[in-house]
């Protein structure tokens, strides 16, 4: 096409392209392989090899990017002239006419550099194309063009440049349809871009719910330097050894500093600040993460965090709130609720399958709404890169299921210790947990925790059973007495069967004996059996009277677990101490329904005070401890000394054994034989009766007094077995707090310790608060 080099000899030359261009004569040199004008300007001299000129039924004599840019102006002037586009023709067209400005500035400047290589370029790619492509598409002006099939690819293929492609789809006018699809490149780039951003959107806010973790340095208390990282270990080693059996849910081998660190700063901060509460020279430190722990966990609703750590970490919280303005408006029930809810967000009450099974459908038993498959569930967690197969998937797979079940645990023991009703449902975890704490990678605690999630998950169909039986008694024909002994059957099957199976994998001692906690919840639970079945309004008035004894020796055993397992429940969390005082005002109600000669009454009230004085012990264990137990203790004290004056002043209250003088022929000798019931094997040992200040333990020696309270505990058991065996004179009041469940037991069923005929006129609203005492009426 064209050629820097010099002529062929004896063939004319024709001017080069830029001595063209500005119309003057071609100087050439041959020595030089350039024109003058070219030496001049510092140009590249080209000239053509060949020069069409004019094709037949072309005007003109533009070839390249000139007869591009004409065809342009041309097209312009004609649909200008028309007047019957459309707005988006006038807009096509302004988009040309500044086109086409801006070419004409370039071509205005002197020989530009740029606009001279263009030319060059355009002039050597196909001039016969561009001239053969205008007789082709020359239009008829009065005629819709309407396009064959395959011209548009035609058109593309030999266009010179996008000016010429320009100008060829201007000889026709576009169906509204096709200038829609023919927009800029830029306008389409953005508006792809924009319709994937929306489609990311979309799909984004369909997607299941993620964990958004509360990490960062504006919150870490390390980074903020609330605690120093040698103290963090610390904290954190005395929360798992001495804390840990009070609050399960946690692995001490997963959740280490380092690793809590970087899932959640709240349940950092809350293991640490549970820890110093107990720490007696930790006073300021206490302070400064308690305060810290209040403040993350408004971030967290306010920011709407979500993982299993946060969960866990408001589990955590709850058996040591500080108490507030009033009984009910600490923020137990509230962060109850919030670790239930951002829990079901996470589907963590979903059972975890395989995806292998759930895609297959086969050994699958449940119904797929159910189930979550482990590798969803890990991503859920924030885990993409786990296998689930692998053994640290399987342990971010079981510390997920160990959150759901302590929350069901912590949940319900809070609905029956506050009389509410329940919010976490029986999953299928939950159903089918009983054999759950015996896998490879079980914690340590993991038994206790399932031990009490079985309890609660099979309380619900011994009270339909106990409400059945009650209802069934409503027929003239039904015996009163029967129905009381099918009840009493059903609830020790129920105990009997539950002791059997976890006595010896959670009991400690060669006695296999429960410890002091778990004693205290599987006495209350019974509590609140029998409680229920006196309260319930269809129960005959003999069940009732039957198991008001029943009743009152299962208070009598939570005071009797709890005194006698003082120095093990140094972290006494704020539900147990709520049980023991509801167990406390239970047998206070029943006692004032003892005959009057009766040791009972005096004996009851004085195990209630040693219960107190225990509460208000553990509540002040440390200077910063400000426990909830110090409160409830001063109140048993006051609804005591209430009862007592009522008692003197209504002359019921004679002393104990001049009423008994004077009441029977001879004092009453009870041979204490000890029986066998549900109780004995799970009660703790005997303790001797000592004073209530020697009880107390010194802060440094707290939690260390294991051994020598099981060898104690060796050793009463060998007294009470002697003491057994011997006849005993009833003193002016009972020790119970020395007794074991079974002589309890014992005792309550003498002939001097029957209660008043009917209940001595018992009212309806006495009925109700066996069932849930609301303490701001009870004893006010």
């Amino acid at each position: 096409m064209g050629s820097a080099s010099p002529p062929k000899t004896g063939l004319k030359q024709a001017a080069c392209l830029v001595c063209r261009r500005g119309k003057i004569k071609c100087e050439y040199l041959a020595d030089q392989g350039r024109c003058r004008r070219c030496l001049q300007l510092d140009k590249e001299c080209v000239r053509p090899d060949y020069h069409a000129g004019r094709q037949r039924g072309i005007k003109n004599k533009r070839v390249g990017i000139d007869k591009a840019i004409y065809q342009v102006q041309q097209a312009a002037r004609r649909a200008g002239k028309g007047g019957r586009g459309s707005k988006a023709d006038e807009t096509i067209l302004a988009r040309l006419r500044d086109i086409l400005h801006e070419d004409d500035d370039d071509d205005g400047d002197a020989l530009g550099e740029d606009d001279d290589d263009a030319i060059t370029s355009s002039r050597q790619n196909g001039t016969m194309s561009a001239s053969a492509s205008a007789q082709e598409v020359k239009p008829d002006s009065g005629a819709r063009y309407h396009r064959p099939p395959g011209e548009m690819s035609l058109a593309v293929d030999d266009a010179e440049n996008p000016l010429q492609l320009l100008a060829r789809a201007s000889y026709f006018t576009p169906s509204a349809e096709e200038r829609g699809k023919r927009t800029p490149q830029k306008t389409r780039q953005d508006a792809a871009a924009a319709s994937d951003a929306e489609h990311a959107k979309l799909n984004d806010f369909f997607s299941i719910t993620r964990s958004d973790l509360d990490v960062g340095d504006d919150v870490d208390p390390i980074s903020l330097g609330l605690v120093e990282e040698d103290e963090a270990e610390m904290l954190f080693t005395y929360f798992h050894e001495k804390l840990a059996h009070t609050r399960w849910g946690l692995d001490p081998d997963l959740y280490t500093v380092a690793f809590t660190r970087t899932r959640s700063a709240f349940l950092t901060t809350t293991l640490m600040a549970c820890a110093a509460l107990f720490v007696p020279t930790a006073g300021s430190l206490s302070k400064r993460l308690s305060n810290h722990v209040k403040m993350l966990a408004q971030c967290v609703i306010t920011r709407r965090h979500r993982s299993v750590e946060i969960v866990l970490a408001f589990v955590v919280n709850i058996p040591w709130i500080f108490p507030g303005q009033r009984s009910t408006d600490d923020e137990t029930c509230w962060y109850i609720s919030m670790a239930a809810t951002i829990a079901i967000d996470l589907l963590m009450h979903k059972t975890l399958v395989s995806k292998e099974m759930l895609d297959s459908g086969i050994g699958l038993t449940l119904a797929r709404g159910e189930c979550l498959d482990t590798n969803t569930a890990l991503e859920i967690d924030g885990y993409e890169g786990i296998e689930p197969w692998s053994e640290r998937g399987m342990i971010l797979l079981r510390s997920r299921e160990r959150c759901w079940i302590s929350l069901y645990v912590v949940e319900r023991g809070m609905g029956l210790a506050r009389g509410r009703p329940f919010m976490v449902p029986v999953t299928r975890l939950i159903k089918d947990c009983d054999d759950w704490p015996k896998s490879t990678i079980a914690a340590s605690q993991d038994g206790h925790a399932v031990s009490m999630a079985v309890m609660r998950r099979d309380l619900d169909v011994l009270f339909s059973n106990v409400r059945s039986l009650c209802d069934g008694s409503q027929n003239a024909s039904s015996d009163g007495s029967a129905i009381a002994r099918s009840i009493q059957d059903a609830i020790e099957h129920f105990f009997e069967q539950w002791h059997s199976k976890w006595d010896l994998s959670i009991g400690v001692g060669p006695d296999r004996r429960l410890p002091p906690y778990v004693e205290i919840l599987v006495s209350h639970t019974r509590l609140s059996t029998y409680g229920g079945v006196i309260n319930h309004p269809t129960a005959p008035i003999e069940v009732r009277r039957f198991f008001r004894t029943a009743g009152l020796s299962s208070a009598l055993n939570v005071m009797r677990a709890a005194i006698q397992g003082e120095s093990l429940l140094q972290s006494m969390p704020n539900n147990t101490t709520i049980m023991i005082c509801f167990a406390a005002c239970f047998a206070l109600t029943l006692s004032a329904y003892t005959t009057d000669s009766s040791a009972l009454a005096p004996s009851i009230r004085k195990l209630i005070v040693e219960a107190a004085g225990v509460l208000e012990r553990l509540g002040t264990i440390t200077k910063h401890r400000n426990g909830l137990s110090v409160l409830y203790g001063k109140y048993l004290r006051q609804i005591v000394r209430k009862a007592v004056t009522t008692r003197k002043a209504s002359g019921r209250d004679l002393a104990g054994p001049v009423a008994a003088a004077n009441s029977n022929s001879s004092t009453p000798i009870y041979a204490l034989a000890s029986t066998t019931t549900t109780t004995t094997t799970n009660a703790p040992a005997l303790m001797a009766p000592v004073a209530i200040s020697a009880q107390q333990p010194h802060p440094e020696l707290m939690h260390t007094q294991l051994p020598q309270q099981q060898q104690q505990h060796q050793h009463v058991h060998a007294q009470q077995q002697q003491m057994t065996q011997q006849p005993m004179l009833w003193p002016e009041t009972l020790h119970f707090s020395a007794m074991s469940g079974d002589q309890i037991t014992h005792v309550l069923n003498q002939p001097g310790n029957a209660f008043e005929p009917s209940f001595g006129g018992l009212s309806w609203q006495d009925m109700n608060n066996f069932d849930w005492l609301p303490f701001p009426e009870f004893g006010m």
